[in-house]
């Protein structure tokens, strides 16, 4: 996993939101309703995009210091990315993963952060690929004792 810093402009919203930009990172935008809110959303999408550009082997752009423009505020954002950030195929819910192999909602979590399923969370919504889901469902051993194995 390889580590980046860039930096973020936010620019603030009449609402009190703020959109932000990564300069470096051509058409990397993002949005919040708060400041932490958009900071932390900035290097989810920084994050994303550098995993793309490495899936693809894409160079990365270099990091700079940009000039703020008047009326926005800069900051640097630090993050880890490598391309198993990417997750692709077609997703379900948690509760529909939980259905499938048969466990709660937690502990499908708990198999994402492990990395023994594929997923993501978006807000409070967790979402799991289904391939990750059938290739669990094939290499779980069922329930009850083990055979045993006659050796030759």
């Amino acid at each position: 996993m390889s580590k980046h810093l860039y930096q973020v402009l936010l620019f603030p919203e009449d609402e009190g939101s703020y959109r932000t930009e990564v300069p470096d990172l051509p058409g990397c935008f993002s949005c919040g309703d708060t400041y932490l809110e958009a900071v932390a959303n900035a290097a989810d999408a920084a994050r994303t995009y550098v995993a793309a550009l490495l899936a693809d082997g894409d160079p990365l752009p270099a990091p700079t210091r940009q000039v703020v423009p008047e009326g926005a505020e800069g900051t640097f954002v630090f993050f880890q990315s490598d391309p198993s950030w990417l997750v692709s195929g077609s997703v379900v819910s948690a509760a529909e993963a939980a259905r499938r192999l048969h466990v709660t909602p937690a502990r499908v979590t708990r198999l994402i952060d492990t990395g023994a399923l594929d997923g993501y969370r978006e807000g409070r919504h967790t979402f799991v690929t289904e391939e990750s889901i059938e290739a669990r469902i094939r290499s779980t051993p069922q329930a009850g004792r083990p055979r045993k194995i006659e050796l030759a």
